[in-house]
């Protein structure tokens, strides 16, 4: 029998208070098993989402997207990580779930830990989730906190 034993635990934020409990769960993880912790947000590439739009300042959106993270990045530290010094924070542009299932997997990541809020079958139907898709795209094995 395999013994479950991570050495890397990614968990991907969408800076939400629900992605905060995943934090904690995957902290706890992390504490228990010596395991480095990679804290992951993907800023969606406006660009490749909306196209070309001239009135829209595109990379100052970003901009203000990437300092929102920045912030509550420096949040995490200062509350939740305060006692814990085994993490890394990284901020990339993208599709979510692709980047996510590709930095676990040039990352040497042992578990992915998300949140899932509840949605209607009819939310998940039209819109999906970023949790849905990384549980279908990834070899990695997944813990998901129903939130």
């Amino acid at each position: 029998m395999q013994t479950f034993s991570p050495k890397n635990i990614l968990v991907p934020t969408d800076l939400s208070e629900n992605a905060q409990k995943a934090i904690e769960y995957a902290l706890s993880l992390a504490k228990a098993y010596g395991a480095k912790l990679h804290i992951y947000y993907v800023i969606t590439d406006l660009q490749a989402a909306l196209g070309y739009v001239p009135s829209l300042p595109l990379d100052k959106i970003e901009a203000s997207m990437r300092q929102e993270a920045e912030n509550y990045f420096e949040h995490l530290k200062n509350k939740i990580l305060k006692d814990f010094d085994n993490f890394d924070m990284h901020i990339e542009v993208g599709d979510a779930p692709k980047k996510i299932v590709e930095f676990a997997s040039t990352n040497d990541i042992d578990l992915i830990v998300m949140g899932a809020q509840g949605k209607s079958a009819f939310e998940r139907f039209v819109f999906g989730s970023t949790t849905e898709k990384v549980l279908r795209m990834s070899k990695k094995p997944i813990l998901v906190v129903k939130m």
